[in-house]
């Protein structure tokens, strides 16, 4: 997931974390059907990518084991 169009982050503090977004519009203007499901699963796969990322800062801050599951 390393390819990411990198709209999403997140945050993290004491009190949690966020996810931010980094960039607006969200995806380019669409004129299929086609183009759509390619920017949704853009923005899918993006998202995928924080997430993985949140999980393991959050675990890191509460000093638990990295290994996601």
């Amino acid at each position: 997931m390393a390819n990411t169009i990198r709209v999403f982050d997140f945050d993290i503090n004491i009190h949690g974390a966020n996810v931010v977004v980094c960039r607006e519009p969200l995806c380019s203007r669409c004129l299929s059907d086609g183009e759509v499901d390619a920017q949704i699963r853009l923005l899918k796969d993006d998202l995928d990518s924080v997430a993985i990322k949140m999980k393991r800062a959050i675990r890191k801050q509460a000093g638990e084991p990295l290994v996601l599951g």
